[in-house]
């Protein structure tokens, strides 16, 4: 939330001649740093640590993906 405000408090300044180029940069970094911190981060973190799904969860999508095939099927 904070950082959705930061962006829309630059709106005002990003057509100045003057501070345009420098509230062009921080919108930017603002948004690219927030896609890192939501997607590319957590993901980073899961194969470092090679985070595996758990047994129960993986065994109920199997049997989740078997039905939805003989549906299919019929």
């Amino acid at each position: 939330m904070k950082k959705r405000a930061a962006s829309l408090g630059l709106i005002p300044i990003a057509r100045d001649v003057f501070w345009g180029p420098m509230a062009y940069a921080m919108m930017g970094g603002i948004l690219v740093g927030t896609a890192l911190t939501l997607l590319f981060l957590p993901a980073l973190y899961v194969a470092w640590f090679r985070i595996r799904e758990p047994e129960e969860i993986r065994a109920a999508g199997v049997r989740e993906h078997a039905a939805l095939a003989r549906m299919r099927e019929a």
